[in-house]
């Protein structure tokens, strides 16, 4: 018992005593350093006096863009995108992978080199993300006169300085992957949220001493987080491990040899990809220079276009369109039950179809027939893979689920609890917070654990 409890404690002497883990930690320190400099870097060109008045920059999709990038897009500095188009393109050509056979066969049957070609195509998918959201967000600068000057000259600069910085951040995420301690992309978006924590403890402080926020309302709210950190934990760490068993033997090939099936296995991405799909449409609208315009205003004068609608006014029909355009409106707020449905149903559909991508069920079935193995009580080939397909639809909606609540309860628990100074924005950031350092940790004991192995090996031999 006590060699299992050290196979999952990490102290500091563990940390200090691997050989090369000191020098990666360091090294992942200075790159995040880089980093947070970078954020504090103004973008020219821009009032920032004004900016401080309009408060778009700090809403929807763009204050979760903003948080992920630690507060430089409502600061408007030179790392503004952040790690968001290198997120992004990951995502898609992820998904992309399922429906080209040409990207499936590079990913995964060419070795190394397929996976450099696929990274490589990720980075040009980077640029061009990067250039058009670069673009945007000068258009949105312009039309919301932020920009301090106008012209060919304003756009070109400032896509050109935004795109630069998104692809420097991009190889500060791969560097790390690469020489640090690993996760780069997802620690560049801890260390952005981490940044913000500070402030929304200070705002909430100072709306509890003020009286805008009740003291009962920010301790409740704490009580909600501390249990949604323990959800999240059994989230994350949740899996169902099947017994495998060697074809010839009809025993188990070695002691403790299980195939973990986890319970999340899409992690954050579902709430990412949700909450850009449910916010898109507001930003594209805001980006081209619509203000001061809901959705319903705009959908009910489409309405009036049809043919028939105008005279239909004030019958039935007339009345349907105004409660659908009502409708569509609360999908794009985010504090509308309608809002946390289409979310809901978006994070639970989301986490399936990613969890047919990375979990195949056919590839590991013949995985483990070509190994000579098989799961416990289940014959190989055809009824494997229908097993897995069962026990993944079972284990999988658990998660989904269980991730919709984590992302949907706490935006109304912070309006049952008065509490507006996190922006609807807590849920998400404690489980991006909380996932990253249980991956940082588990990547840190892997490491630990390899030390120890080598070094019991090179003890062997001497």
């Amino acid at each position: 018992m006590k060699e299992k409890s050290n196979s999952h404690s990490l102290s500091f002497q563990d940390i200090f005593g691997a050989s090369g883990l000191p020098e990666k930690l360091g090294f992942t320190l200075l790159m995040l350093a880089i980093y947070r400099l970078g954020v504090h870097i103004p973008l020219y060109g821009v009032d920032h006096n004004a900016l401080k008045s309009n408060p778009t920059l700090s809403s929807g999709l763009l204050g979760l863009v903003d948080m992920f990038a630690g507060g430089a897009l409502s600061a408007l500095s030179i790392f503004a995108l952040g790690i968001g188009p290198y997120i992004t393109s990951s995502i898609i050509l992820q998904l992309l992978t399922e429906v080209v056979p040409a990207l499936k066969d590079m990913q995964r049957n060419n070795g190394d080199e397929g996976r450099k070609q696929f990274q490589k195509i990720t980075r040009y998918s980077t640029l061009i993300l990067a250039v058009i959201q670069s673009f945007a967000l000068a258009r949105f600068l312009d039309v919301a006169k932020i920009a301090t000057s106008t012209g060919s000259g304003f756009y070109l600069t400032t896509v050109l300085v935004l795109a630069v910085s998104s692809l420097f951040i991009m190889w500060l995420g791969e560097t790390i992957t690469e020489k640090g301690i690993g996760n780069g992309a997802s620690l560049l978006i801890f260390i952005g949220i981490a940044s913000k924590m500070p402030v929304m403890f200070k705002d909430t402080a100072t709306a509890v001493r003020i009286g805008s926020t009740p003291q009962w309302g920010v301790i409740s709210l704490a009580l909600v987080f501390l249990a949604l950190t323990v959800m999240i934990i059994c989230i994350q760490e949740g899996s169902r491990n099947l017994l495998i068993l060697g074809a010839k033997q009809g025993r188990a090939t070695q002691k403790g040899h299980f195939l973990p099936l986890k319970i999340n296995p899409a992690g954050v991405l579902p709430i990412i990809f949700s909450s850009a799909v449910l916010f898109m449409p507001i930003q594209l609208l805001t980006f081209a220079g619509v203000q001061n315009t809901s959705v319903s205003m705009l959908l009910r004068e489409w309405f009036a276009k049809i043919p028939g609608v105008v005279s239909l006014s004030g019958t039935a029909i007339g009345n349907f369109g105004v409660w659908l355009s009502m409708r569509l409106e609360y999908l794009f707020s985010y504090q509308r039950v309608e809002h946390s449905i289409a979310y809901f149903v978006l994070i639970v559909a989301f986490a399936f179809f990613y969890a047919t991508i990375v979990t195949n069920p056919r590839d590991m079935a013949e995985n483990l027939k070509k190994g000579g193995s098989a799961i416990e009580g289940i014959k190989p080939g055809k009824a494997t893979t229908e097993y897995l397909e069962k026990v993944l639809s079972r284990i999988v909606l658990i998660g989904a689920v269980a991730i919709g609540l984590v992302a949907v309860l706490p935006i109304h628990a912070e309006q049952l609890c008065q509490v507006k100074t996190l922006g609807g924005l807590g849920s998400t950031s404690l489980l991006i917070l909380v996932g990253v350092a249980i991956d940082t940790r588990n990547q840190l004991l892997s490491y630990v654990h390899s030390h120890r192995y080598q070094s019991k090996s090179l003890l062997k031999r001497g």
